[in-house]
């Protein structure tokens, strides 16, 4: 969803009203001037599905990047979750399989200067749409570009088996994935 310089205006003036109003129990009008202003309709149709019906799906238009952003997400969690539940032998095991990215496993975000339409949908679907709250109050900027290798981690999750989900990953299959996030150059 786009919006022109009209309707920006327009949602603005709305959004002040409703404020001066003190509507209850309605939209959030700081979140909707905000995702208008920094030209992010997505969040809008995904926050408010029954304004926006059908909407919230890629099919529907979300941007490609939200559903890159989404899978790194949803990736990562799960990386966490089973590294969480890692004896310390089995962390030290990562370790030497994984070198530095296998110490201390956490989602490191996105790079804050080159990455910054991917570490503002991050926060956006993190702190304002409530998804991903284990990532909440993190300090999501990784000072170095981050989506490539997430890429190439991304091409390795997907070719894992199905029942990954329903299990936790092996320390094979997360140093394989945490693997990914060095360039193949300087492998």
């Amino acid at each position: 969803m786009h919006f022109s310089k009209e309707q920006k205006l327009i949602v603005t003036l709305l959004t002040d009203i409703h404020q001066a109003l003190k509507i209850k129990e309605s939209v959030n009008p700081e979140f909707v001037q905000r995702m208008v202003n920094e030209g992010q309709g997505w969040a809008l149709e995904w926050a408010y599905p029954g304004i926006f019906e059908g909407s919230g799906t890629e099919e529907d238009g979300t941007p490609r990047e939200v559903s890159f952003v989404c899978d790194v997400l949803g990736m990562w969690e799960k990386i966490e979750m089973d590294y969480q539940g890692l004896s310390k032998e089995e962390k030290d095991e990562l370790e030497s399989l994984a070198g530095v990215f296998g110490r201390n496993v956490k989602f490191p975000g996105f790079d804050g200067n080159r990455e910054y339409s991917l570490l503002g949908i991050a926060k956006i679907l993190i702190d304002d749409l409530d998804r991903w709250s284990c990532f909440g109050g993190r300090d999501l900027n990784s000072h170095m570009g981050s989506a490539p290798g997430y890429e190439r981690m991304l091409a390795v999750y997907e070719d894992l088996p199905s029942d990954k989900y329903a299990r936790s990953l092996t320390i094979e299959e997360l140093a394989k994935l945490l693997n990914e996030r060095a360039h193949p150059l300087n492998r």
